[in-house]
Parts: C-alpha cells; structure tokens; sequence
C-alpha cells in the first residue's frame, strides 16, 4: 500500500511539475507560437529564425514581407515602409535553399489574404540546386513549430531551453529595474552587420590567389534541374497569388565570388544559369525582377562586403532605393544586352587587382560614400562651407593655397579636467575646437574627418547635439590606443533627426590640458 500510495505521490509531483513547466511556456510564450507575443508583460528578444519566425508571421500584423537569406538580414523594414507605404515585416532564414523559402512565403501568403508586396533576394549561390534541396538539419528546421500538428507542441512546452533559457529568464527580468516590456524591432532583428568587418582583410585575411580555369557549359541535365528549382520555388507561387507585387533581386555577390568561379571554371555556367532563370521568370507579369551585378562600384569594392558573398547593410539600404525607383531591373527588352554586359566584363576583368585596393580604416567610410546616392545630399566641405556657421573656440585653421585645411586644438584649458564625464562636459564653456550646425533633415548622416595628435597627449572628443540639447552622438577615443598617425574617424549621425550641433574638440588624455596638448582635424566632410 505504502509503495502504490508513493508511486502516486510520485506521479503527481512529476505532471504538476510538467504541467507548471508546460503553463508558464504556454503562458509566456518566447516562441510565438501559440498566440500573440504580450508585449505589455515580456520583453521577446528575437534571435531565432527557424522557431521564431513562423509563429511571428501568424500573430503580427503587417502587409508586405522581407525574405531571403543571411543577405537580406540587413534589410530595415523602416526604409521598406517609408519607401513603399506599407507596413513591413523582415523574416529571414540564414542559409535557407529556395525551397525552403519558398515553402515559408507560401505558409505566409495562406495566413495573410492582405499581404501584398513580397521582396525576396535570389541567392546566386543556390542557382544550381535541386529543388527540393534543404541547406539545415531537421533539429534546425524544429518541424514541431512549423507544421499545424497539435500533438508535437509537447515538444516546445517542455522544452528545456523554452523554459529555462527563455520563459523563465522573461518573467524574472520583469522584475529588473528599469524594465520595459516589448520585442526586438524587425530593423534589428537578424542584423548581423555591426558584428562584421569590412574590406580586403576581412574578404581575404589570408590573401588569395585568381587564374584561370577551363570553362564548361550548362548540361542538359544541369537545364532541367534549374527549370524543377525556379519553376517550382519561385514562379510558380506568383501564378497562384496574382494579386501579390514579387519582387526578386539576384544577391549582388562581390567581384571577388565571380573570380572564384574563374578559379573552378565555373563561370560559364553560372553565367548561362542565370540567363536561363531571367528567361524562366520574366513572363510572369507580378514578377518583378531586378539585377545589380553590373553596379561595378559597388561589386568591385570590397569595402562593401565582409566575405565574397555578404554585403553590408548600406548596400541593403541602396538595394531598396533601387527596386522602389525600378533601377536596374530587367525586362525582355533589356535583358539580353544587360546580361552580356555582364558576361563580357567578368570574362575579361583583372581579379588580382582586388589585391590592390584600400582597405579603408573605418568601415562607415563606404556607407558615407554611398549616402549622397541614397539621400541626395551633397558633401559638405565642413571647414570651408559658409553655410554652416563655423565658429573656432581657442582653436587655429590650417590654411593651403587659401583654403582651410584642417584645424588645430590645443585641449581643455588647464584646470577643467578631464574631460571623460561624458558629453556634458563638452558643452562647459572650456570647450577648445570648432563647432558648426547642419540639419539632417537634409539627408546628412555621417561625418568624416581625419585625427591626428601632434604632440605626446592628445585624442578627439566629438559631440553632436539635438535642438533639444540631448547627445545625439558622442566620441571620446582614448589616447592609450593612438600613436602620432593620422587616423580615419566616421560618426554616424543617422539616429539624430532635424537641426543639429557638431563639436569637434581635442584634449589631453591624462588630466588637464593646455599647450603640451595638440590634436588635428582635417578632411572634415559631411556626406
């Protein structure tokens, strides 16, 4: 009796146990996977596509659509919708096939009859890839949250890393203080781009070698394994959803992918894979179809990419300016002559000039460069243009052939301090260095200069404040990490909006300051 009495007992603690593990999974829900996310009570850090993302397009709200691969993870679906007055949402999968993506706008398109703007990169890598081929594991893929079968919820409910890494660790953080409830913004979600360098020795940190290779042509059998991919994980799903505006771009690869192509000989056929997908999905009319590969500015530069394939999140931003202008995109009429512009160029191209390029030292460098192309904005010569009041506070312009050159500073005065505070300590009236306004709501978002200390001491202090008096954006570089080079600064001021104030000031990195203290701005440009 004792032993039946204690089995019970037993059995009892273990379901209650289950069960209260079960609810507060339920309850709480990290996954969104059986309703809404309750953004009132938890904070939902999004980091997880293949379980996150199904449950997000079922119970979030939005008409317009981002997917693809880790190459449109940098998309900004604010961008989307201030270019396309829609409302949108970024669900990407990171070394997804075209099926698998395929099968998810799919799932999406049934759940929301509203939807109505499908953006979707075309990954050049997987031109060549059987139809039903599926780049993940089956644990990734975790089917239990993506398929309408009930019973495997169990799956997640009780799932170890649901409770304890993620709804657990919820409930406990309301009550941190400071907690604000919400869920990651979709700008943000998947973003992998401040993670990443840029240029050269990030591409190649090993160097790398290009030569030529016998070239082959598609086989026949290579054709129809390229019709079965597109015909069934890429057009098809735009003749049973008319009403929907696909827009499908080819991932601009770096010039760099295509001379790996050239190593393998390869690029032939690549090249006539891509002519015969144009060739199978131009027909259909909501199909939308656009390629950037002859954007040699942009493919050639290897300051835009991290790697051969992945291009940075300003090249993301320039794709969306592109698709909604219909820049670049290919057609029947031009098609044929786009393509063998292409051909032509990547046949005949130097890849060992990529060896020689300029890895620039601040990778915000690229994005500035493209910005004009982006917003319209002009550079601004800071230190030479009338229009932005620059003023000089116990600092000297460097003149050339009659032009400001650059400025000099010669820090805090003695007995302010240090200035490490913070930015408050800028705007003391022993501020030293040049001071202008710019409004950004003009299209500027970065300033670039270059620094330098002249002397032992010596680092930049940069401030730019908002019409409110708040820091929009603050750097302090310490000393400790700078010798007596020139270096390349880039502030992003994109976060800021309207009118603000820019100091650029130099002071000594120990204590103090005075005449022993020099630092050097030139190259001042705002773009």
């Amino acid at each position: 009796m004792k032993a039946k009495v204690w089995l019970i007992s037993w059995l009892v603690i273990v379901i209650s146990v289950l069960g209260a593990v079960g609810y507060v999974v339920y309850k709480v829900d990290p996954f969104i996977h059986f309703h809404a996310p309750d953004l009132d009570e938890y904070y939902y850090t999004l980091d997880n596509q293949r379980s996150q993302n199904d449950g997000l397009s079922e119970f979030l709200e939005f008409d317009a659509l981002i997917t693809g691969t880790s190459m449109t993870d940098n998309f900004k679906t604010s961008e989307m919708d201030a270019l396309f007055g829609c409302h949108s949402a970024k669900l990407t999968f990171d070394g997804g096939t075209f099926v698998e993506i395929n099968d998810f706008v799919e799932r999406v398109l049934k759940r929301k009859p509203d939807l109505s703007i499908v953006l979707r990169g075309l990954d050049l890598g997987c031109f060549l890839d059987k139809y039903d081929w599926i780049n993940v594991s089956e644990k990734q893929r975790v089917g239990y949250l993506t398929d309408d079968n009930a019973w495997n919820d169990v799956e997640y409910l009780l799932n170890e890393d649901a409770f304890f890494g993620r709804a657990l660790t919820m409930m406990l953080d309301k009550g941190e203080e400071g907690f604000e409830p919400g869920i990651t913004s979709f700008d943000e979600y998947s973003r992998w781009q401040e993670a990443y360098g840029f240029g050269y020795n990030s591409v190649y940190p090993d160097g790398i070698t290009f030569r030529a290779t016998a070239e082959e042509g598609l086989s026949e059998e290579q054709r129809a394994v390229i019709e079965e991919n597109i015909t069934r994980n890429v057009t098809s799903i735009a003749d049973r959803y008319p009403e929907v505006e696909f827009y499908y771009f080819y991932t601009p690869y770096s010039l760099g992918w295509w001379g790996y192509l050239v190593n393998c000989g390869l690029l032939t056929q690549w090249l006539e894979a891509e002519k015969q997908i144009t060739e199978l999905i131009l027909p259909h009319e909501n199909i939308h179809l656009f390629s950037f590969n002859n954007r040699r500015d942009i493919t050639a530069d290897l300051n835009n990419y991290t790697d051969p394939n992945h291009y940075a999140a300003w090249v993301n931003s320039l794709i969306l300016k592109w698709i909604h202008d219909g820049s670049y995109q290919l057609t029947a009429d031009n098609y044929e002559e786009y393509l063998e512009e292409e051909r032509m160029f990547l046949a005949a191209v130097n890849y060992s000039l990529l060896k020689d390029q300029i890895d620039y030292e601040n990778d915000l460098f690229a994005a500035a460069l493209v910005n004009r192309e982006l917003t319209g904005a002009e550079p601004l010569d800071v230190l030479n243009d009338d229009r932005l009041g620059v003023e000089l506070v116990g600092a000297s312009f460097l003149v050339q052939d009659g032009r400001n050159t650059g400025v000099s500073c010669q820090g805090w005065p003695v007995g302010d301090g240090f200035p490490g505070e913070g930015p408050e300590r800028v705007l003391d009236d022993g501020f030293v260095g040049v001071k202008f306004t710019v409004s950004l709501d003009e299209g500027y978002r970065y300033l670039c200069f270059d620094g330098q200390k002249d002397r032992e001491e010596g680092m930049p202090v940069v401030l730019a404040v908002d019409e409110e008096g708040n820091a929009a954006s603050f750097l302090e570089a310490n000393d400790i990490y700078m010798d007596c080079e020139k270096h390349q600064y880039v502030i992003d001021l994109a976060s800021a909006g309207g009118t603000v104030t820019v100091f650029l000031g130099g002071t000594e990195g120990t204590a103090g300051g005075g005449p022993d203290t020099e630092y050097l701005f030139s190259n001042v440009v705002l773009y």
